[in-house]
């Protein structure tokens, strides 16, 4: 039940059907504007959230981060992908390979605190943006997050993260994304199930 309308009056058998029909229409006209309100919201959550797992959508990310730049002193960005992830969709299926990326997200969820943003960053990538957030400090939460993955996922998964950060001054997200990205690259490369940070300012 969503709602419930209540209609009462002092005197026995005041209402008539003519007062019925009436409020009959009233309690309609509410019920459509009220369902519209629920649909209406329901629709704005699904504009934002990745609908696997529950994270924020890309475009939300882009959205907050490049909102940040122009708000805030700095900020980290984390890219994490989960290693070897072609090979656990070919030996488990997809479906378990859907459940591993719902487990990482689930634990970058578990590991956020208020104004942080986790995303799907598309496939089997996930972002985390800390606002305010020194380099140093990311990294740290990055390697934290690294250690849960290897130790919490069911089958055993590892993820590969690269860290970047900005500071006043910088006026794109992009260039973010950018060393974000070459620093997993390089995490890849290096041997996976790691950290690194990027060393461009």
């Amino acid at each position: 039940m969503s709602g419930l309308v209540l209609i009462v009056h002092v005197k026995p058998y005041f209402f008539i059907f003519n007062h019925y029909r009436v409020l009959q229409s009233l309690v309609h006209h509410s019920t459509l504007a009220f369902t519209n309100s629920i649909l209406r919201e329901e629709l704005e959550s699904l504009v934002v959230t990745d609908h696997l797992t529950k994270l924020y959508s890309r475009s939300y990310l882009d959205e907050q981060i490049q909102q940040s730049i122009e708000r805030d002193k700095l900020g980290s960005l984390l890219l994490l992908d989960i290693d070897n992830f072609k090979q656990v969709n070919d030996t488990y299926g997809h479906q378990t390979g859907d459940q591993v990326i719902i487990q990482v997200a689930s634990i970058i969820k578990n590991n956020l605190r208020d104004g942080n943003i986790g995303a799907r960053w598309g496939g089997e990538e996930l972002a985390v943006y800390l606002p305010n957030v020194p380099q140093h400090i990311a990294v740290s939460i990055a390697q934290r997050l690294v250690a849960e993955v290897h130790k919490e996922t069911v089958p055993h998964t590892t993820v590969s993260c690269g860290v970047s950060s900005w500071e006043r001054g910088e006026k794109s997200a992009h260039r973010l994304f950018i060393k974000a990205d070459k620093a997993l690259y390089q995490a890849k490369n290096n041997g996976k199930n790691q950290v690194v940070k990027s060393c461009e300012k």
